[in-house]
């Protein structure tokens, strides 16, 4: 029976089904139309999921195998993407939303992890040599599975270059120095694994290119739920789970998230400006809502991540801290735009002043908040 379907389907059927998905997917262009012939439709429901059964067979019987015959004991990381043809058979487990992880090789007991996000792998090792013959092996192919490496879009945390002839230029340095890999959306700490958000893919456009202004209706109602929808994929629980991160970590991911969201909220704001505006009390209270929704769900998505006892986050944070970081970053990215948001900026100071963590922030909540670690934010255009 498949899952969700509520009924049972003969095998016989299934497989008439996936051929004419994979093998019968027409295309049209203009006015003509075309038979796909090589690979699976783009975009499909089910696509990602034969990715993933290709790679499963990929990594079960060629991967794996060499992973285990170069084990050995300083962190290093190889990131890459690949290329594929037709589809086949594995097993791959999701340990958590999003992210998937061969359940038969994890941490326990070996000094390496390989992970993978439909095409796209990680590998962390304790060894500079098996890191370093992870990625020739990569960049060597695997020809019978049509899988070759994606080679303007590795990236490496150690110096290969005068042996491989490649650059890698997915490293991404802030103002404090830290190097961080870019994997799938993420940044992953080369030091200490920790993972940040990767808002880099925000430099190439205005970011209010990724607006849609509702200016029907209430508009205020509107504002509201889109800050809330603004937070929702930067809640994730990798970025707050105190397996993964420090405790400083998981409050600059909470600051980076408020950041991006009052970045939008100028643009939204600005682009509604056009038909009404609106007091500047009732945008506070919006913004102050937002924050307390974000408190909370963090904690749902916390709480909703059942991966088994031994996997289970760990969610470590003090009363206010939520609200006091999200009024910083409002501060800190309206205060650029002072000339529209003055009244409004009077508001939020006059709570940040009146929050009781401001007299005496911790260490972490001051690590947050720090613009080094955030100096990425200020090539965004808003």
């Amino acid at each position: 029976m498949l899952q969700g379907w509520k009924r049972y389907v003969r095998k016989e059927e299934l497989l008439f089904n996936l051929n004419e998905h994979v093998k019968r997917n027409v295309l049209q262009l203009d006015k003509k139309f075309y038979l796909q012939g090589i690979g699976i439709p783009q975009g499909s429901v089910i696509s990602s999921l034969l990715c993933s059964l290709y790679y499963g067979d990929l990594e079960r019987n060629v991967i794996y195998p060499f992973i285990e015959k170069t084990q050995e004991s300083v962190f290093q990381v190889v990131s890459g993407s690949h290329h594929f043809g037709e589809s086949s058979r594995g097993d791959t487990i999701i340990s958590s939303p999003g992210y998937i992880i061969d359940l038969e090789n994890p941490l326990g007991g070996y000094p390496s992890i390989l992970l993978r996000f439909i095409d796209d792998l990680i590998f962390i090792s304790t060894s500079k040599k098996q890191a370093t013959n992870f990625f020739y092996r990569l960049r060597k192919g695997f020809p019978s599975y049509n899988c070759y490496m994606n080679e303007e879009k590795f990236c490496v945390n150690f110096d290969i270059g005068h042996k491989s002839g490649l650059s890698s230029n997915r490293v991404y340095v802030g103002e404090d120095g830290i190097s961080f890999l870019r994997w799938s959306g993420l940044l992953i700490n080369c030091s200490t694994a920790e993972v940040q958000g990767d808002y880099t893919r925000y430099w190439n456009n205005h970011l209010s290119s990724t607006l849609t202004v509702c200016w029907q209706g209430k508009p205020g109602h509107h504002l509201k739920s889109r800050l809330r929808a603004f937070m929702r994929p930067k809640c994730h629980p990798i970025f707050f789970d105190s397996n993964i991160n420090s405790a400083a970590v998981v409050r600059l991911n909470i600051y980076q998230a408020f950041l991006l969201c009052a970045m939008k909220f100028h643009c939204y704001v600005s682009n509604l400006s056009y038909i009404c505006k609106l007091h500047a009390s009732f945008y506070l209270k919006i913004i102050e809502r937002s924050l307390r929704y974000m408190h909370m769900l963090i904690k749902r998505r916390m709480q909703s991540v059942n991966v088994g006892s031994k996997f289970q986050p760990v969610l470590r944070l003090e009363d206010g801290e939520v609200e006091w970081l999200g009024l910083n970053a409002y501060v800190k990215v309206l205060k650029r735009k002072q000339s529209r948001h003055k009244e409004l900026l009077l508001m939020l100071r006059s709570k940040l002043l009146a929050h009781r963590i401001t007299e005496s922030p911790s260490d972490e909540l001051k690590y947050a908040i720090d613009g080094s670690h955030s100096s990425l934010f200020w090539k965004i255009k808003y």
